[in-house]
């Protein structure tokens, strides 16, 4: 996909070719991570999520274009 895509930029069939091998790559090497959590309290699971998604959003917000 990636030759054709330099070959011939306009060419659809190599883009989906590329896309979809990038694809099958993120998906494999996410289906290869092996989580292992251990007990948590609530609270200790409520402050990881309020932060996680605080974080989020100013990422979100530094996106916006003014």
């Amino acid at each position: 996909g990636i030759g054709m895509v330099f070959y011939n930029a306009k060419n659809i069939i190599a883009w989906v070719l590329t896309i979809g091998s990038i694809a099958a790559l993120i998906f494999g090497v996410i289906m290869s991570i092996n989580f292992n959590f251990r007990a948590m309290t609530a609270f200790d699971l409520i402050v990881i999520l309020v932060l996680s998604m605080g974080g989020t959003g100013l990422f979100l917000r530094s996106l916006k274009q003014h």
